[in-house]
């Protein structure tokens, strides 16, 4: 029996060739794919694995028969077709964020949501994005009626802080659901980073001037009222804050107080602070793989950014 596996994982159809040239090739091609998943269910580990590799090696033209597969009678390779689509799908947003990560001028909100496609791979942004539009619709009705000055601005944490609800997470900090985005807006609890995200992006679509300020180990939201501006700290419901507040925090931890941390900080830094968090919340967790996938995607992410910046140093 050893014998006879051993001469049909030698013997495995070939991964797919490059771009298809004819009908023939695209029936052959699939032909190959579907007798891949056949074996895909074979009691031989031996057997599996080396299926499983061609499979992978196929990349995205295996997709759709690995997805039918994936609703087979047969328990093994339902289970085994399962868990190779969850890490091909894994692998493809990973190539997605690196891509993603790498633009001069990325936008917050889509890589956010592009984030949350490492939780789940049919994830659907629509309603989340509709929940936004709707804080924000509001917070604009009552901004076109407050006063001038901060009861504008201020308008935004009265609704999300005390009429809303969101707050910082007071347990178990570092779990995924306080770092993406579209669990906080469902449980209205977060971490500081992912708070001032929806702050922020509730506050551009109700017309207000926002920027993040992030500290170290706490991101606050600086609102703007003509040349004047406040604090808030949605992990404290949007409590206004002074630049004393921040200084006292800041020595609380041992720190001195820097000019670049008081700065109005871009989308893109907040984007590769939330892979940090989510990071260190895999590692904290004990998810070897995912946080080693992550700091692969961060560790290139720096690569990129330091080449591009020598290149445009040199070329300057």
């Amino acid at each position: 029996m050893d014998q006879r596996r051993d001469s049909r994982a030698g013997a495995l159809p070939g991964s797919c060739p490059g771009p298809e040239s004819s009908a023939a090739d695209v029936a052959e091609r699939r032909a190959r794919i579907e007798a891949l998943i056949e074996l895909l269910g074979d009691e031989s580990t031996a057997v599996s694995a080396a299926v499983r590799a061609r499979l992978e090696a196929s990349g995205r033209q295996a997709l759709p028969a690995l997805r039918r597969a994936a609703r087979s009678p047969q328990a093994r390779t339902r289970a085994r077709t399962r868990s190779l689509v969850a890490d091909m799908e894994r692998t493809r947003t990973l190539r997605r964020v690196l891509g993603f990560g790498l633009r001069r001028n990325l936008d917050l909100e889509r890589g956010l949501f592009l984030l949350a496609r490492l939780e789940r791979s049919d994830f659907d942004r629509r309603p989340y994005t509709k929940a936004l539009d709707a804080m924000g619709a509001e917070v604009r009705a009552r901004v076109a009626q407050a006063p001038d000055g901060f009861a504008a601005p201020m308008a935004l944490s009265q609704y999300l802080g005390n009429e809303l609800g969101f707050v910082g997470c007071e347990t178990d900090f570092n779990h995924p659901d306080h770092i993406h985005l579209h669990r906080a807006i469902e449980k209205k609890r977060g971490m500081p980073l992912t708070l001032v995200a929806i702050y922020l992006l509730v506050a551009r679509r109700a017309g207000l001037r926002a920027a993040p300020i992030a500290l170290p180990g706490r991101v606050l939201l600086r609102l703007y009222a003509g040349p004047r501006s406040l604090i808030l700290d949605p992990f404290l419901g949007g409590r206004a804050r002074t630049r004393a507040d921040c200084v006292q925090y800041l020595a609380q931890h041992g720190l001195v107080p820097r000019p670049q941390w008081f700065a109005d900080a871009g989308d893109a830094a907040l984007f590769q602070r939330h892979l940090l968090n989510l990071l260190a919340s895999h590692q904290a967790r004990g998810l070897t793989r995912e946080a080693r996938e992550l700091q692969q995607l961060v560790s290139a992410l720096n690569r990129a950014r330091a080449a591009r910046r020598r290149a445009e140093s040199s070329s300057g």
